[in-house]
């Protein structure tokens, strides 16, 4: 399969102009994508913070429970069952934040998508300008060598940058 691929793309590359750009390197120089990263892990902060509050509770509740020997059988039941209704609330609150789908990665596109997409923007823009057919993602690791002249990437950083989408 790779070796078609290998034997077709050129084929598909004759007559049609194109550049590349990293954008890794696009991301590394927005100074939105560091604010979106220091809001989400301010964000996170404070949901770790939950965590340990909750991971607290439960801890005093076992302690409690193992230095308690004159503990009466309800009482002992009903703390018992307050650490399993804890224990299922802390297991919960992990997933629907840190889980798959959870609170974290919703919040982590919330605050990324709107960057890709002006990103996205600026290289169809610059394409169109060109007349450039294909556009080709260095960071992607596809690229093994392009001639500089046909690098956007300090075009498509300064088209983000000036919001000249």
């Amino acid at each position: 399969m790779k070796l078609l691929v290998f034997l077709v793309f050129p084929a598909l590359l004759l007559g049609q102009t194109v550049a590349v750009f990293d954008s890794d390197l696009v991301f590394e120089s927005l100074g939105e994508v560091t604010d979106a990263r220091e809001l989400l892990e301010t964000e996170m902060d404070e949901w770790e913070l939950h965590v340990d509050s909750l991971q607290e509770e439960i801890d005093v509740l076992e302690e409690d429970l193992s230095r308690t020997l004159m503990m009466s059988p309800e009482r002992r039941q009903e703390k018992e069952a307050l650490l399993d209704e804890k224990k299922i609330q802390i297991e919960a609150y992990l997933s629907s934040v840190f889980g798959p789908a959870g609170l974290m990665e919703r919040r982590n596109e919330e605050l990324v998508n709107p960057i890709i997409a002006a990103i996205n923007e600026a290289v169809i823009d610059i394409a169109s300008e060109d007349d450039i057919q294909i556009v080709l993602d260095a960071s992607a690791g596809q690229v093994v060598y392009a001639e500089a002249s046909v690098d956007i990437t300090d075009r498509v950083i300064d088209r983000v940058m000036s919001g000249d989408e």
